[in-house]
């Protein structure tokens, strides 16, 4: 019991000298700077497909399969490799209607509402967006993205050749001036119609523009490419 009582006798008087003192600040130091590096890497980036990085703040739950898929379809519109492109912003979000999922610049006001996320892949310098539903069995790049380069040559090819049969054009001499990937909401619209119901039946598809000399025909083939469709106000005479 004496020896107890000497000991802390000691240990008191150590921490009430001024060495004691700086010891103390010393340990304190050293104990909070283990603290913060522990706790700045669980708030820091995580590793995300392909190596890409994410904050947690930005994850906002996104699952890495359907990131894989979001890279992939990237990969494929862009000619990148996955590990080139990176996904730069996540946001779960409620779209209204399939309208709007779709990337409809004039939608109604029907409340159909398609839960999802809002996801920005960085290609080169550009930002691409793409809407996806929590299933992931729906992924949509923003029509207004360029996807020129990636028409395959199949659809290019068979749009050429249309054009060049009803205006008697050369092939070389036409040239396909815009591609975009597109999702048309139903048949009626992929054929080019002017009043259509508001009935959601997709056609996955690329809207093309051919240069016919002083003219710009507009296309619409669907991903097969069993169906092209010429917008019928040209005049293909």
């Amino acid at each position: 019991m004496k020896s107890i009582i000497q000991a802390s006798a000691v240990i008191k008087s150590t921490f009430q000298s001024p060495r004691g003192v700086f010891l103390t600040l010393v340990l304190t130091s050293l104990l909070s700077c283990e603290f913060g590096l522990i706790e700045n890497n669980a708030a820091g980036a995580i590793p995300y497909p392909n190596g890409t990085q994410l904050s947690q703040l930005q994850t906002n739950e996104l699952p890495k399969a359907i990131a894989n898929k979001i890279l992939r379809d990237a990969s494929k519109h862009s000619d990148l490799r996955k590990r080139e492109l990176e996904i730069t912003q996540v946001t779960s979000k409620t779209f209204g209607n399939p309208c709007e999922f779709n990337f409809g610049e004039v939608c109604t006001k029907e409340y159909n509402p398609i839960e999802g996320w809002e996801v920005v892949v960085r290609v080169r310098q550009d930002s691409w967006t793409y809407h996806v539903d929590k299933s992931g069995k729906q992924i949509l790049l923003d029509p207004k993205v360029s996807t020129l380069q990636t028409l395959p040559k199949a659809i290019a090819d068979a749009i050429l050749n249309d054009a060049s049969s009803r205006s008697g054009v050369d092939i070389a001499d036409l040239k396909i001036t815009q591609a975009t990937s597109k999702t048309f909401a139903n048949p009626c619209q992929f054929n080019f119609g002017e009043v259509c119901t508001q009935q959601y039946d997709p056609v996955e598809g690329w809207e093309v523009i051919v240069k016919v000399q002083e003219q710009s025909w507009t296309y619409h083939m669907n991903k097969s490419d069993s169906q092209i469709i010429l917008d019928p106000k040209v005049n293909a005479t």
